[in-house]
C-alpha cells in the first residue's frame, strides 16, 4: 500500500494531488493519504467517494492528522465507452 504524505500544504493543493493520485491507481490498488487539513481531508474524502470508483475510510488519529484509506474498485477511465 502507497502512503503519500500531504501534510504541511495549504488546501485544495492537498486535494487535488490525493484526487491526481487516484486517478493512477490500477483496480484493487490501495493507498493511504496523510493531511493534516481537517476541510481539505474531509473534502478529498468526498470526492473521491463521490466518484462510485473506490472504498474510500476516513480517520483522524487526534494529533492532528487525518488519514484517508483509499482502496479503487474499479478504473473509471475503462467505463467511459
Amino acid at each position: 500500500m502507497k502512503r503519500i504524505d500531504l501534510t504541511n500544504l495549504d488546501c485544495p493543493v492537498p486535494m487535488v494531488l490525493a484526487y491526481r493520485e487516484f486517478g493512477k491507481m490500477s483496480q484493487g490498488e490501495e493507498a493511504e493519504f496523510i493531511m493534516d487539513n481537517e476541510v481539505c481531508a474531509y473534502n478529498s474524502y468526498k470526492l473521491i467517494k463521490n466518484t462510485g470508483n473506490a472504498l474510500v475510510t476516513i480517520m483522524n488519529d487526534y494529533n492532528g492528522l487525518y488519514k484517508l484509506h483509499v482502496i479503487k474498485i474499479r478504473d473509471f477511465r475503462t467505463n467511459i465507452l
